[in-house]
């Protein structure tokens, strides 16, 4: 018999506890441990840099700082991002025995239940490479994946909206021209849902069709849990 997965569905957190829950999840899983799907929000507006960055090399660290910006250095791969209350996440915690050998087949079966959400919307939602999901040619989500200890993790988000201004005045860039061409760039390239829909969509009933998905994809129930 199959074992159901457990379901986190914690609404509002902290910016700390949004990124320390999925790793903790990570270091504490075992053969044993259930695997986990969280969903959760963060209270506050932070950064987040990947694993693979320098936080320095990435943001003007002082005007963070100056700004209340906190940030916070994931242990999984992928960019510099910023990350608030317009955001819905979603952060897989499997042991790496139930999950795909191979990277590209592992963000597939992670990530292809919230295209199928975004696609239920009305959206024309693909996976495109191994982890974008775009609609449109325009990117609408940020995701990232890796391994922590004995558990592979792939988190990411549903982007109901996103200061761009705000992303673009924190990266360190070379000058206020790279800066504003930086910012064009973003516009023209990031998609939101409230952007593309035209209107806020029901954040409860994108939990429930994530929920949904994850268990149509996996063939495994999700239920709830602490």
């Amino acid at each position: 018999m199959t074992r159901p997965v457990r379901l986190l569905d914690l609404g509002e957190v902290s910016p700390l506890r949004s990124q320390a829950l999925y790793h903790g999840l990570a270091e504490s899983m075992d053969g044993q441990a259930p695997d986990t799907l969280v969903l959760c929000r963060p209270a506050a507006p932070y950064f987040c840099v990947g694993y693979h960055q320098a936080p320095a090399a990435e943001l003007d660290l002082a005007w963070c700082r100056q700004n209340g910006y906190p940030v916070i250095q994931r242990r999984i791969g992928g960019g510099t991002v910023f990350l608030d209350s317009d955001q819905l996440f979603y952060q897989c915690v499997f042991h790496r025995s139930r999950a795909p050998f191979d990277v590209a087949s592992i963000y597939r079966r992670f990530l292809m239940p919230p295209v199928r959400v975004l696609q239920a919307l009305g959206l024309p939602a693909t996976l495109e490479g191994v982890n974008e999901i775009e609609v449109g040619g325009r990117r609408i989500a940020g995701t990232g994946g890796g391994q922590i200890g004995e558990a592979v993790v792939v988190v990411g988000n549903f982007l109901f909206d996103f200061p761009a201004d705000v992303m673009a005045r924190a990266w360190r860039v070379p000058s206020p021209e790279f800066r504003r061409l930086a910012e064009e760039g973003l516009r023209r390239h990031l998609a939101t849902l409230c952007g593309t829909l035209g209107e806020r969509p029901s954040e409860e009933q994108i939990r429930r069709w994530v929920v949904w998905a994850y268990e149509e994809s996996l063939g495994r129930s999700l239920v709830p849990g602490r």
